[in-house]
């Protein structure tokens, strides 16, 4: 009788509210490495290139309107030279260097704040307001999903630190979300603030990264699809799909793609068709290297089902969740949807590719573990008594799938953002970068110094990008780094 009324006390207190309260501080934990780094940031190579004009127009008139000009006609030459995505590069133009060599710190807070409020946001309308999930459970859930990416970003770099990787890839996946928001919330509402707000994002993402702005008209379509016949008001949302299909157009226009992507780029039904092969493919071979090399990230969507058939346990949902099985598909579809800018471009991707592939992923993956634990629930009548056998059996399960990765995969937390992040600082190496940053900057705020010669630094800075200048001064990163500061010539030369 004691140990079953202490269990009944534990139940008590192991509720979603004191779980939701443990989560907020796992995760506000896991970021202190990471915002630790913040004063140890620095712009470097395309952050000079593509902000060197803007700079150029700041120092000499501090005029915003002279900045914008600047920006536009660098996206210009870009967009002629380079790369068609015209909305990454007005914002890759206005790197905070451009206004403050002391200003780049904010680069982190501003990524991982978009990341975090744009993907809430969406989450919260969509399990709370419409499906009725209760808000502590929609708290944790949320929460796993956040940290998961923020932990396992393949590359850092562009998922948090640097301003040319995390516009081009965290900013559209961040406006992706709120399209989608805006979507569900026009749909539901016919207001016209949430058209408007659906409208900014997809032109926006008509000239960013493909896989954001692939991500946004699929959902679209499903939402076309499920609401058009019963709601056809919501049809006033393929004005802000034209939109973006307007803004791609220009994008793929671009003669620089061409000059990036080779001579063979461009419009194929051949290729077409294989991409979409090749994209289902590589779909289930990255599974297989999820689970090979983070399966941490298996046991929090293990974590997550539990806590998912808890809150639909506690709370009766307000949705039906009808074809649990046509959803997973459509699901697992658009994650695979996400391989085909890649695989069609025929070119190497850069990290952040990966990133946007990975947050596809954990948001699929999170969809389904809401939606079939919330059919599962609806096809089952509750009683008191089989929530206590699922805890009795679910709890201990999944301790020890803990204990066998603890066991066999610990290895594996060494790739997770705050390993990283806390061995870059523990080192010492990054109190050795912030000095030897400090000094360069030193050397090319001074000017009188035209011709300059900076010591040489190690490229790889853990969890940061640096791209070092080289000792030839025709190289790339010497001429970027040598326009921005305005000298006539930049080397590098060896440390003493």
């Amino acid at each position: 009788m004691r140990n079953e009324a202490k269990m009944k006390r534990l139940g008590k207190l192991w509720n979603h509210k004191t779980l939701a309260v443990l989560m907020l501080l796992i995760f506000c934990v896991s970021l202190i490495p990471v915002l630790y780094l913040c004063g140890y940031v620095h712009a470097t190579g395309d952050d000079y290139g593509y902000g060197a004009q803007t700079h150029a127009a700041w120092l000499s008139t501090h005029s915003l309107w002279e900045v914008l000009k600047a920006d536009i006609q660098t996206v210009r030459r870009y967009w002629i030279g380079w790369q068609g995505t015209w909305f990454t590069i007005f914002l890759m133009c206005l790197q905070p260097e451009v206004f403050s060599p002391e200003a780049y710190w904010i680069v982190p807070i501003i990524m991982i704040g978009i990341n975090v409020v744009a993907t809430s946001l969406l989450t919260e309308y969509l399990m709370v307001r419409k499906l009725g999930m209760a808000k502590s459970s929609w708290c944790i859930l949320n929460l796993l999903m956040l940290f998961a990416m923020l932990q396992f970003f393949p590359s850092t770099k562009s998922g948090i630190f640097w301003w040319n990787g995390t516009v081009h890839y965290i900013v559209p996946w961040s406006l992706a979300m709120m399209a989608i928001f805006a979507f569900f919330r026009y749909i539901d509402t016919f207001r016209l603030r949430y058209w408007f707000l659906a409208l900014i994002c997809m032109f926006c993402l008509g000239g960013s990264s493909y896989l954001a702005a692939l991500l946004a008209p699929i959902i679209l379509a499903y939402l076309l699809v499920l609401y058009a016949p019963k709601k056809p008001r919501s049809l006033f949302l393929l004005i802000p799909l034209a939109a973006e299909m307007g803004g791609l157009i220009v994008s793929f226009l671009s003669p620089g793609n061409t000059a990036r992507g080779g001579e063979g780029f461009g419009f194929s039904l051949q290729r077409i068709l294989s991409t979409v092969i090749m994209s289902f493919y590589q779909g289930i071979v990255t599974v297989g290297e999820y689970l090979a090399e983070k399966p941490a990230l298996f046991l929090i969507f293990f974590f997550a089902a539990i806590v998912a058939w808890e809150a639909w346990y506690n709370r009766e949902p307000r949705f039906a969740f009808p074809y649990p099985v046509l959803f997973v598909v459509l699901m697992f579809c658009t994650w695979c949807a996400m391989f085909a800018p890649g695989i069609y471009a025929s070119v190497e991707v850069s990290g952040g590719v990966p990133n946007t592939i990975l947050q596809t992923f954990i948001l699929t993956g999170m969809a389904d573990i809401v939606y079939v634990s919330g059919w599962i629930r609806r096809k089952r009548r509750k009683t008191p008594q089989e929530f206590a056998s699922f805890r009795k059996v679910a709890y201990p399960l999944f301790l020890a799938a803990v204990a066998a990765f603890l066991v066999f995969y610990r290895g594996t937390l060494k790739e997770t953002t705050f390993f990283n992040c806390t061995s870059y600082i523990l080192s010492g190496q990054a109190e050795d970068y912030k000095q030897q940053m400090e000094e360069r900057m030193e050397i090319l705020l001074d000017d009188t110094k035209k011709e300059v010669e900076l010591p040489e630094m190690n490229s790889e800075q853990g969890p940061l990008m640096h791209m070092e200048v080289m000792e030839d001064p025709d190289a790339w990163t010497n001429m970027v780094v040598q326009q921005f500061f305005q000298k006539d010539r930049v080397v590098r030369v060896p440390r003493k």
